[in-house]
């Protein structure tokens, strides 16, 4: 009996170790086979192959103010995710003082905010989604667009190749158009570039809070930094190879993380010849984080650069302003709690949002205290950059976060909650700061 027992036991033991070893061995397959798979996946970028081509769209050109309707895919939308939203257009926009804000601009921007989101799905391989950025700019009369950006940043493999490479890349429209003044005839090139807010593997990008910081100690945002230099350097490449003279103007716009990176773009003016010998260059960001530790930020150099802001969203306040950072430019504040507009505009708001989405709007402006507490209770946890960094932190930091309902603050986020404040309101009812 007792051989026998022994016997069963050495059996029972033979075959744990068996299966441990076949679990390691198939663990180690996976890895290899994943592996190989993401080094064929970089030898697929490197050649420019497997990937969705970019569509042919012919626009015609359309003259003198208008309206156009612009379609685009919507999360949390009622059915099919596809929306819509009418927009204005006029080519005088871009004659005028781009320090002043435009309501009727920033809407339209938000909107193609908007739409270089939903860009993404049309470069996933069997997706059915429509070129909706392509179809947006012929619909407002652009010669050329181009979103080869998107190609091998759309796909969850290429996300994934993200994570593990740590690289910092960013999606975006680039569209041109000729504009004309309709009172002196003067005739511009239009550059306007939508840059998609964060998608897949971009997210850790956010977290790259360390500044690159020039001479002066003065920095922005990292990983905002690095995306928009790729920006920059296909701006120095086409304006290489236009007549120099040819006059200019410049439209960036974008929304959350493309918002970031459209305002450290105009931010660039004095420091990109392209940029530089431009005759116009504007900004229009919404949900801006904050993304410089530059103490000129607010200066009137920048008042080209104009944030559109929800005070009941979170990510307006981060990264904390206790660690230094702030935005580049002008904040325009929509309304509210706590201002005395918001009684007879939030109707009008969720009216807007019903009428695009086919659902009502989640988003609450009573977040806006909660907002500002959990800002306080994130620089109570980590009083500055540098606090961050150390784990003794961690637990207070995550602690901060974890008490906050983050699902329903980020309603506030949407892209849809602020399209429809813009056009629950105009110019008069924003705060300016």
């Amino acid at each position: 009996m007792r051989l026998r027992r022994r016997t069963g036991r050495s059996r029972r033991r033979r075959s744990v170790l068996l299966a441990l070893l076949v679990a390691i061995a198939l663990a180690d397959t996976a890895t290899l086979a994943g592996a190989a798979v993401l080094h064929v996946r970089r030898l697929e970028r490197a050649s420019g192959t497997n990937a969705v081509t970019a569509p042919e769209v012919v626009a015609e050109r359309r003259e003198g103010p208008f309206t156009a309707t612009i379609d685009y895919a919507a999360l949390f939308s009622a059915d099919g995710h596809q929306v819509s939203s009418e927009v204005r257009w006029a080519d005088d926009w871009f004659f005028q003082d781009a320090t002043e804000y435009n309501h009727d601009l920033a809407h339209t921007c938000a909107v193609l905010s908007a739409v270089a989101n939903a860009e993404s799905a049309y470069y996933q391989q069997g997706s059915s989604a429509p070129a909706y950025a392509e179809q947006a700019f012929a619909e407002l009369g652009f010669e050329e667009v181009s979103t080869a950006s998107y190609r091998y940043r759309s796909e969850v493999l290429d996300e994934v190749l993200g994570v593990v490479d740590g690289t910092d890349v960013v999606a975006y429209t680039l569209a041109t158009r000729h504009v004309t003044n309709s009172e002196t005839g003067e005739e511009r090139l239009l550059t306007v570039v939508v840059v998609r807010g964060s998608y897949g593997s971009e997210w850790l990008s956010n977290a790259r809070i360390e500044s690159a910081e020039d001479a002066t100690g003065d920095g922005d945002h990292l990983g905002f930094t690095l995306a928009a230099e790729e920006i920059v350097a296909d701006l120095e490449e086409r304006a290489a190879e236009l007549d120099p003279s040819v006059e200019r103007s410049y439209l960036f716009c974008g929304h959350s993380r493309g918002a970031a990176v459209a305002s450290l773009l105009a931010s660039y003016v004095d420091d990109v010849p392209a940029l530089a010998s431009a005759e116009d260059v504007r900004a229009y960001g919404f949900a801006t984080p904050n993304c410089t530790s530059s103490t000129e930020a607010r200066s009137a150099r920048y008042d080209n650069i104009f944030n559109v802001l929800n005070p009941s969203d979170v990510v307006t306040s981060l990264p904390p302003a206790a660690w230094g950072y702030d935005r580049y430019g002008q904040d325009v504040w929509l309304p509210g709690e706590g201002d005395a507009s918001l009684a007879a505009l939030l109707p009008r708001m969720r009216a807007a949002y019903l009428e695009t989405m086919g659902v009502a709007c989640p988003a609450d402006p009573s977040d806006r205290s909660v907002v500002g507490e959990l800002a306080e209770r994130l620089a109570d946890a980590a009083p500055s950059l540098e606090a961050l960094a150390s784990p003794l932190t961690w637990p207070d930091v995550a602690a901060a976060l974890m008490d906050a309902d983050l699902p329903g603050l980020l309603s506030s986020h949407y892209p849809n909650t602020y399209i429809a404040w813009l056009e629950a309101t105009d110019a008069g009812d924003l705060t300016f700061s």
